[in-house]
């Protein structure tokens, strides 16, 4: 019988041997090629899959340690008609302009401003409109225009956590602190991104004229913004009352917004009584349950879903937030 041998065939007497193994081969192939390579078997090595965490489920299983209190004197409260907002700032992405808010926010520059501009699906912006000629209040701090940030070169090593390399607007994306971070990996430079709830400072065509237009991302994500405004925080909580604002654009025109959408207050977490201050907790992007939360939000599971996609745009994950007292010991 002949036998193939490096590149001839060559006769062999004693080729069933041979052919055996050959067979054996192929077999165990068509196994291994029919063995599913997503499915987890259960430790007691039976052929019953692991039924895949749903994110409702990780969060729940999630341990205490793997949730980071908010830090107090890095949030703002912000008092609106229908009720209360609370935004976390990132001073890591954005050190001048969150300095500069809470410096601003100190001397109460916003308080009984107005939400100006509210489009629906896009973004609400407000803060205080000075009319041509009239001379804004003189600050003891801070400044009503401040150098841009749209982008830092800051090393993220350590807090930064990979997600997404398929990303159209960035060369990669993922969390920083559980922020959604876009990066460019060949100049170094990282950003926030413009997902729902994202807090950005609007400026004119001069890039360095941002200081009091503070927006808020109330749609999809509004990623072609990204590094051409500065974001510097998000909405923790009272995403809903920003979607009360009354809106200036719709199908029927532009709408008057005269005596509505009326900014209250806002205040500085730290600067608030320890009793009227959220004790918040946000899952903590460096923890093992938030990356499990990842691949949650990836592959769906339940009997409702029939297809899984492999795949979430970084904006597309909810970033649990929590009550402590309500949650933890």
């Amino acid at each position: 019988m002949l036998v193939y041998i490096g590149g001839t065939f060559k006769s062999s007497a004693n080729t069933m041997p041979a052919i055996k193994i050959l067979l054996s081969c192929l077999a165990l192939c068509l196994i291994q090629a029919c063995h599913k390579p997503n499915e987890i078997k259960s430790m007691d090595d039976t052929n019953a899959p692991v039924e895949p965490l749903t994110p409702t489920a990780v969060v729940s299983a999630s341990q205490p340690e793997e949730w980071r209190a908010v830090d107090q004197d890095q949030t703002l409260y912000m008092q609106l008609p229908t009720g209360q907002v609370v935004i976390e700032l990132s001073p890591e992405m954005a050190p001048l302009h969150v300095n500069n808010t809470k410096a601003l926010v100190r001397q109460g520059v916003f308080d009984g401003s107005q939400f100006y501009r509210v489009l629906d699906g896009f973004v609400a912006q407000g803060g205080p409109l000075f009319e041509p000629g009239q001379e804004p209040v003189e600050l003891t701090s801070g400044a009503y225009n401040i150098q841009a940030e749209f982008t830092t070169q800051r090393d993220l090593t350590g807090s930064y956590i990979a997600f997404d390399e398929h990303d159209g607007y960035a060369d990669e994306t993922g969390f920083v602190n559980s922020m959604a971070v876009g990066r460019d990996l060949q100049t170094g430079e990282s950003w926030l991104l413009h997902c729902y709830g994202a807090l950005a400072m609007g400026r004119s065509n001069d890039l360095n004229s941002g200081g009091v237009a503070l927006y808020i991302v109330n749609g999809p994500a509004q990623r072609y913004l990204d590094r051409n405004t500065t974001v510097f925080g998000r909405v923790l909580v009272g995403m809903q009352h920003v979607q009360a604002l009354s809106r200036s654009a719709g199908i029927h025109g532009n709408q008057d917004l005269t005596g509505l959408n009326t900014i209250e207050s806002i205040v500085v977490g730290s600067d608030l009584d320890h009793t009227q201050q959220l004790p918040l907790e946000v899952l903590d992007s460096n923890s093992a349950a938030f990356r499990q939360l990842l691949q949650a939000r990836k592959n769906r599971s339940g009997d409702w879903f029939v297809y899984q996609h492999n795949y979430m745009d970084t904006c597309g994950v909810p970033i649990p937030v929590r009550l402590k007292s309500a949650a933890s010991p």
